[in-house]
């Protein structure tokens, strides 16, 4: 049996609004992901590629709701948390991040995010879609479901800056490498000198 929010008190599946406070009645945790969302939220939220997502999302839905199906996604096996940062994934990018500083463990879980980043990602829009819905019913939302969603495009800027500090930290390390073998090598052991 759902809860009410506000009250406390027990109320029955079918009302919208609580019988003993008279509050709007919110999804509750266990039956929060049982709410359907349109496509055009999906759309609305995810933006860019829509259409690839909703391709995606709709193989977690052909069992029922939310239901883990193997799929592949080439951004977050070769970038990782940088693409989980761009779709607004913080949480999972974190999570990424501190795995990719273990290199064992690294090449790994490339794998893993390649196949698991649809299934995050779908999980994260419907999760911040329904957010975004239970707020709306109970007033005005300060934040549109476009600003919610979508993307973050100094991602790819940070990651073009990030690219090139990486590459010039190689640069240096390759000449003071090369400098450090060609004073090793030149110089002769005591004995074999002249």
């Amino acid at each position: 049996m759902p809860w009410c929010q506000h009250c406390g008190k027990e109320i029955g599946m079918e009302n919208d609004y609580c019988p003993f406070c008279g509050s709007k009645v919110f999804p509750s945790s266990s039956h929060f992901f049982d709410v359907p969302i349109e496509d055009e939220h999906y759309r609305t939220f995810i933006q860019n590629r829509a259409d690839y997502y909703l391709k995606k999302f709709r193989k977690f839905q052909f069992a029922g709701p939310d239901h883990f199906a193997v799929t592949w996604h080439w951004p977050a096996f070769w970038l990782g948390f940088v693409w989980m940062i761009y779709r607004k994934m913080y949480f999972w990018a974190g999570i990424a991040f501190i795995i990719a500083l273990t290199p064992v463990a690294f090449p790994l879980t490339m794998v893993g995010w390649a196949i698991t980043a649809n299934y995050l990602y779908y999980l994260h829009s419907k999760k911040k879609i329904l957010e975004y819905r239970s707020r709306e019913t109970s007033g005005p939302s300060a934040i549109s479901l476009n600003e919610l969603g979508g993307v973050n495009r100094w991602v790819w800027f940070a990651g073009f800056f990030f690219l090139i500090v990486l590459l010039l930290l190689m640069g240096v390390g390759l000449l003071l490498l090369l400098y450090f073998f060609k004073n090793q090598f030149t110089a002769l052991p005591d004995f074999l000198e002249v």
